[in-house]
């Protein structure tokens, strides 16, 4: 049995937030709660992108291979990694590591997918909050690139 707090805690996420709580136990009963002790990947840069994940807690940081630089932080309930599995990627293009104890909600993406797939009114929530998601995450790390350069990414304001 799902609980009640595990279903909210898929709301929090990006791309599950608006779909109905039917649809939300089924997503929950389809995943792992698999923990990860600090240090340890999730995966590496290359590994088969064959699953989604939500962090349920801790924090994830996300690198350019297992010692290269790390380009975003997972640290807010309900945020999802993975994405590589979700758009037509065989591998991961990022390694995932662990920098405290974490717990995260594996999800198979052929399952999540059928399962998505097979309401339409679902399925077209779910893939316009995952397009926003990715367009949100994509911004992050504009606003990354740009500090790193000592430039801003905020529009200019005119002179008066």
């Amino acid at each position: 049995m799902i609980s009640e707090g595990a279903v909210m805690q898929l709301k929090q996420s990006d791309i599950f937030k608006n779909l109905s709580t039917g649809i939300l136990n089924q997503i929950m009963n389809t995943g792992d709660r698999i923990g990860f002790s600090q240090g340890r990947f999730v995966y590496h840069k290359g590994d088969r992108a064959d699953f989604l994940y939500t962090l349920i807690e801790g924090e994830v940081r996300l690198r350019i291979g297992d010692e290269g630089t790390e380009v975003f932080t997972i640290g807010g309930l309900g945020e999802i990694f993975g994405w590589s599995s979700l758009i037509g990627k065989e591998r991961h293009t990022l390694s995932a590591v662990c920098v405290k104890q974490t717990t995260v909600l594996k999800m198979d993406k052929r399952q999540l997918l059928s399962l998505i797939e097979a309401d339409p009114d679902c399925s077209v929530t779910f893939y316009k909050q995952l397009a926003k998601a990715l367009g949100n995450r994509l911004l992050q790390v504009y606003d990354t690139v740009a500090e790193c350069k000592g430039e801003s990414t905020a529009p200019s304001t005119p002179s008066k």
